[in-house]
């Protein structure tokens, strides 16, 4: 299977067409929200996903799937869809929107799971990406 070698969540992002760099905007560690009014669980937050592999010779023109998961320190996971790639390359990259909100603020870490394609076994790579949620408090007025 493809190995992801860099993982990273962001709010953007932009590709040089001229040298085909990439170069990513505020990278996310940690999301803050209201404690009465979190997104609901399971909706997709506005954010990049930025994922890069290395596949051996024999992957090559191989379709494979690839889906990212919020796993908790709690071992609860929240997984995105799977998503379907092929790479004529020994490096592909990919840049997924939308991070799935966990079910509760805690500590989480981004992970990324592959398979071929047609596979029913989902495996999990070693790189990680951290990511707490936490509830923010309403600072109070200025008054001066």
């Amino acid at each position: 299977m493809p190995k992801c070698y860099m993982l990273a969540i962001s709010v953007g992002s932009s590709l040089d067409q001229q040298s085909n760099n990439i170069t990513l905007f505020n990278l996310v560690e940690q999301l803050n929200f209201p404690k009465h009014a979190p997104p609901p669980a399971g909706a997709l937050l506005p954010l990049e996903v930025h994922a890069y592999f290395h596949l051996d010779r024999g992957e090559l023109n191989q379709r494979f799937e690839v889906r990212f998961v919020l796993v908790g320190d709690t071992g609860l996971e929240s997984p995105t869809e799977a998503f379907g790639h092929r790479s004529t390359t020994a490096r592909y990259r990919t840049r997924t929107f939308g991070v799935p909100m966990p079910p509760a603020v805690g500590a989480y870490e981004l992970r990324v799971d592959a398979r071929p394609a047609g596979s029913e076994d989902w495996q999990r790579d070693l790189i990680r990406w951290p990511l707490t949620v936490t509830h923010s408090e309403p600072r109070p007025a200025v008054t001066h």
